[in-house]
């Protein structure tokens, strides 16, 4: 699994600002219009596809919080269990986290930076692991991730619903991963990639109600992911070690 190299990583900034100005603003293009019926029902059975594939190799990209800050994370989410995996390029700082691993319940890091303060509490041969409670409020990392749980539904949508809310629209049609795909918009905030053979989404993406934090998630591969968290680590629970917590910041 490779991520993005930090250069490619600043250049997706650039691609940030775009997001902001155009594709989730109030700006239309010259293609946008509403959508038609068969378009808003290919939009209502898109997440209930995802989950009937079982899971996704993903890449998720966003800006995290800090000042020109980004985060990367690509790993395998299982949307059927509500299990997900990734490895992770940016993001917080200090202390950074570098891969986590996460259920609807818990949240568990792997912060590298960290094993000096953590080698008192080891088992000899074990990695450091810190497990704690999601935190949509106030961690911008758990906002990725509860995106990434979010993009399957066990049922399709109501596409009249869909054609009723305010900002659902037709935008342009475009090659991905050199498939051809159409664009659409539901709401005024989530555009969705679909692969116009397959009806499959092959990218999302969104911004937050501020308008300051755009998300671009590429679902890479469809189907059933083996996730599972190794054998040679060791989990310290965070709220039972307290004073860990200076060491990890709240925000992003």
């Amino acid at each position: 699994m490779k991520l993005k190299a930090p250069s490619e990583m600043r250049a997706l900034a650039c691609l940030f600002v775009a997001l902001l100005a155009v594709s989730c603003g109030e700006e239309k293009t010259q293609f946008e219009r509403p959508l038609s019926s068969s378009e808003a029902a290919v939009l209502a059975e898109v997440l209930w596809q995802n989950y009937e594939s079982g899971g996704a190799h993903f890449r998720l990209s966003s800006l995290s919080g800090l000042p020109n800050g980004t985060i990367s994370i690509e790993g395998g989410i299982d949307w059927k269990q509500h299990l997900g995996h990734g490895l992770i390029l940016g993001g917080s700082q200090p202390n950074p986290v570098t891969e986590v691993w996460w259920d609807d319940n818990t949240v568990v890091e792997r912060r590298p930076d960290l094993d000096k303060e953590l080698e008192e509490r080891l088992i000899a041969g074990r990695i450091p692991v810190l497990v704690r409670s999601p935190n949509v409020e106030n961690r911008r990392l758990d906002q990725l991730l509860a995106v990434l749980t979010g993009l399957a539904a066990k049922n399709p949508e109501n596409s009249q619903l869909i054609l009723q809310t305010e900002g659902s629209s037709y935008i342009r049609k475009d090659v991905l991963r050199d498939q051809p795909v159409v664009l659409l918009r539901y709401g005024k905030r989530s555009i969705y990639w679909i692969n116009t053979t397959t009806k499959a989404m092959m990218r999302f993406e969104s911004i937050d109600s501020s308008g300051q934090y755009p998300v671009i998630v590429d679902l890479l591969e469809l189907g059933p992911q083996e996730l599972e968290i190794p054998s040679d680590i060791q989990m310290i629970d965070l709220a039972a070690n307290e004073e860990l917590l200076q060491f990890i910041p709240m925000s992003p």
